[in-house]
């Protein structure tokens, strides 16, 4: 059973790449709950519950230790915004927006934030070399992805449109590290995560305008 979750177990090849079971099912699921966020559908937080699972033993395996132990905050954040918008039907449910003050804040917290997980990160092999034997791959841009998809993931649960500019700029980075990483067809999942993001992006700015016009 362990096996079936490690990176050398391939389900099939495509172009030559071999794409491993657990890549597999995360990159699908990813891509299916990012779908139904965009269409303000409640399943995107029980798929994504799915899909932080796989990605967590995925990144272990990649050590993209950053990402790894963000997934073990989006599951928390899956089970409350599941909860949260099973409680306030998302169309029933109106989209809010961020005061500028509140867009400064976060923009320094992501800096501060980013500064600080990336030393951890890069120092985890130093400090704890029985649990990870080898050094993180790029700490500090791993923890700007990990910083920004908290915050997004947490403007995403209250229906803040803001969201959807971070998740961009996510995807963007995410797409470059992973193919820098060789799994191309995670690489490929965040470049259409980042089509799909766009499109949630302007759909909710549509829907933010309609109700404040």
């Amino acid at each position: 059973m362990i096996e079936f979750f490690s990176i050398q177990h391939i389900f099939f090849t495509a172009l030559g790449y071999e794409v491993s079971y657990i890549e597999f099912i995360g990159t699908l699921t990813g891509l299916l709950c990012v779908w139904l966020a965009a269409r303000d559908h409640i399943l995107t937080w029980p798929i994504g519950l799915i899909n932080v699972a796989c990605f967590f033993v995925l990144f272990w395996q990649l050590q993209l230790y950053a990402d790894m132990f963000l997934q073990i905050y989006f599951f928390a954040t899956g089970v409350y915004g599941w909860i949260f918008w099973f409680r306030k039907q998302p169309e029933n449910e109106p989209i809010y927006a961020l005061k500028v003050a509140t867009r400064w804040l976060l923009g320094i917290l992501a800096f501060v934030l980013t500064f600080c997980t990336g030393f951890v990160i890069a120092n985890l092999h130093n400090w704890f070399p029985t649990v990870f034997e080898h050094p993180a791959a790029y700490p500090y841009t791993d923890s700007f992805v990990a910083v920004l998809s908290i915050f997004a993931n947490i403007l995403l649960a209250k229906r803040i449109w803001e969201n959807w500019l971070l998740w961009v700029t996510v995807d963007v980075v995410a797409t470059a590290i992973y193919f820098q990483k060789n799994v191309r067809f995670l690489g490929v999942e965040y470049f259409i995560l980042l089509i799909i993001a766009t499109m949630g992006l302007i759909k909710w700015v549509k829907t933010y305008q309609k109700q404040i016009s």
